[in-house]
């Protein structure tokens, strides 16, 4: 009974893996689970380990999700991130409009390593691009999970979307050794 355990646990891992579409983005200090939205697929980009694009035949290069997290040394800040991020957007972009969504996540809460502190963002670019960012305060790391469209239309469509992917975001603490 104490050999077949294992091999079960694994086998569920590997099944749910495959077929719920779920990925796993690994950094120094943070895993983080995510689930592949219905009609999105995994698409390549040398920067980020999670970058998914529409299913679709004709779709933008603006159009697309990822999810990324920035582990630091000391414990990051929600809002002095925020407040960063928006004054660097609002600086290379000139004429950006920002305002946050009410979006409620109950799988964001406080765990041993998530504050429970986050808020989404809505980024309106002069020339009709759209950005929607969570961003997720944890004890060392900065969660990101962003939406890119190309104009208000797109995301008023693919929003759904990235509300799906952002309620299904597991974020652990982990420990990367160095051999």
């Amino acid at each position: 009974m104490k050999k077949i355990l294992p091999v079960l646990i694994f086998t569920m891992l590997f099944v749910g893996q495959t077929f719920g579409q779920s990925k796993m983005v690994v950094g120094q200090q943070h895993s983080i689970l995510v689930e592949i939205p219905k009609n999105w697929l995994q698409a390549q980009n040398d920067q980020l380990p999670f970058f998914i694009k529409p299913d679709q035949k004709e779709i933008s290069n603006e159009t697309y999700m990822y999810v990324y997290g920035i582990d630091y040394n000391d414990k990051p800040e929600l809002s002095g991130w925020v407040n960063g991020n928006n004054d660097y957007i609002s600086e290379k972009f000139k004429g950006v409009k920002i305002d946050t969504l009410d979006h409620k996540f109950e799988n964001i809460k406080k765990t041993d390593y998530s504050t429970g502190n986050y808020l989404v963002i809505n980024y309106q670019y002069p020339n009709g691009r759209n950005e929607v960012i969570l961003v997720v305060e944890c004890k060392s790391t900065i969660v990101t999970a962003v939406l890119s469209t190309k104009d208000r239309k797109e995301l008023n469509a693919l929003l759904p979307s990235f509300i799906e992917l952002s309620k299904s975001l597991k974020i652990l603490g982990t420990t990367l050794k160095e051999e």
